[in-house]
């Protein structure tokens, strides 16, 4: 198994396994939300084994008045089959090689509440719990 911590040149590359987290979008809003994503600084790096991608890390870095200079992981995703080989933890080292390089002040990321396999993961990476995260939807006018 191989990080690639260059970030992919067509983030799309890692579509299938980006899927397997955010399969609630159809084609046209997955492609639209990853370009959009893309054209705002969103990069993808990814763990291969061979040719075949089995998990990738999408981040942005981002600055702000609380953290400073983040390096700010959207989504991280390892193929169900290869859970638990250490693919995930193997990523998230290489965000915080990354968020190193570029100065940043942070390593940050979001997740669902109700998602506490992946709570006790990002603890296990020493990382602490500090907020909770609000959102509401937007009604478009």
């Amino acid at each position: 198994m191989t990080i690639r911590t260059e970030p992919l040149a067509d983030p799309a590359a890692a579509e299938a396994v980006l899927r397997v987290l955010r399969g609630q979008l159809d084609d046209a809003g997955f492609t639209g939300r990853l370009a959009a994503a893309v054209a705002q600084g969103y990069a993808v790096i990814a763990a291969c084994d061979g040719p075949a991608m089995v998990g990738a890390l999408g981040y942005r870095l981002t600055c702000d008045l609380r953290w400073g200079r983040s390096l700010f992981v959207d989504d991280l995703v390892v193929l169900a089959d290869r859970r638990g080989q250490g693919i995930g933890a193997a990523l998230m080292r290489a965000a915080e090689d990354i968020a190193a390089a570029e100065g940043c002040d942070a390593l940050r990321l979001c997740s669902g509440l109700d998602r506490t396999e992946a709570h006790r993961f990002y603890e296990a990476q020493g990382m602490d719990r500090m907020s909770l995260h609000f959102a509401k939807p937007v009604t478009k006018g």
